[in-house]
């Protein structure tokens, strides 16, 4: 059986062939016309190494990994902060510790040692003898007063604070002696041209006393024993007192509330003298300084005095 065939003009068939011919004669021009993405499932494949990607935005993705700090020498250095171990803080010197001073009131004539802990603070101390001040750790430290090479008559823990200042004074007791505890805080604001004034009562059990001007004021009164009175205000200058038995008809409003020289000298009144006065003394007042006059010993010992120390 031969073959059919059918021939076709040389003009339809191009060089692209025979359908390309028939198909594409007659499509319109598309060219310029805008398309729309169509979204894949395809992940976004990064760029290789040597891609041009200069301008494309880049969004920061987050990781557990600890930022870096830069080293020096790298642009916008951030300052650096300190890590563990921590540097150890450091204090004042005399932050943690007070002061303290011994004062012999015992009218026993032995001699006595004073110890805090094991370090002798006081040694061959007889009646009216002080310390100077020293410093204290704060806490707890044990206090030993003792004869000299002999007997122990006081031991015992006593608290000491850092920052305060303070004066011990050594008293009989019934076969040994005690401590009685003196601030020697709280003289401030003074005014210019004054000092401060106070009185110590240190002698023995059952005292009371009024301290008297020379015209016959009351410049303390009612002072019991181990009692220290408030601080006063008191104008510089030399000064003389008088100690008297404590009167009841005196009370402590008709105190003096300030000692100003001027207004307590002699007047040379007759009926204002101070009569049978146990003791007198005087006090030498420096602007700006602090003062306490201990009244310490009885008169049956034949050790009775007003010592004043400067605070």
């Amino acid at each position: 059986m031969a073959e059919s065939s059918t021939n076709i003009p040389a003009s339809d068939v191009g060089s692209s062939g025979l359908n390309s011919a028939r198909c594409m004669t007659g499509w319109p021009d598309i060219s310029g016309i805008p398309t729309t993405p169509v979204a894949t499932n395809t992940p976004p494949v990064a760029p290789l190494p040597g891609d041009d990607i200069a301008g494309i935005p880049t969004t920061p993705v987050a990781t557990n990994t600890p930022p870096v700090a830069p080293l020096p020498g790298d642009g916008n250095y951030w300052p650096e902060f300190p890590f563990p171990p921590f540097p150890t803080p450091s204090f004042p010197s005399g932050s943690f510790f007070g002061q303290v001073r011994f004062m012999n009131a015992s009218t026993d004539q032995a001699s006595l040692e004073v110890f805090i802990d094991e370090q002798r603070i006081l040694s061959g101390s007889t009646f009216a003898t002080v310390s100077v001040y020293i410093t204290v750790s704060d806490g707890f430290h044990t206090v030993t007063v003792r004869q000299t090479n002999g007997r122990t008559l006081y031991q015992q823990a006593q608290a000491f604070i850092s920052g305060e200042k303070l004066t011990m004074v050594i008293l009989d007791t019934a076969g040994g002696v005690t401590l009685s505890r003196v601030s020697d805080m709280g003289c401030t604001n003074i005014p210019a041209g004054y000092g401060c004034l106070r009185v110590a009562n240190m002698s023995y059990s059952g005292s009371s006393y009024d301290v008297r001007t020379p015209n016959n004021q009351v410049a303390f009164s009612g002072v019991g024993f181990k009692e220290v009175t408030s601080f006063k205000q008191t104008s510089a200058g030399n000064y003389s007192f008088f100690v008297t038995a404590s009167q009841v008809s005196f009370s402590v409003i008709r105190e003096l509330p300030v000692l100003v020289l001027s207004t307590i000298l002699g007047s040379g009144c007759s009926s204002c003298a101070v009569s049978n006065p146990l003791l007198t003394y005087s006090v030498s007042v420096e602007a700006g300084k602090a003062y306490t006059s201990y009244i310490i010993g009885n008169p049956w010992s034949n050790l009775y005095r007003v010592y004043t120390l400067e605070t």
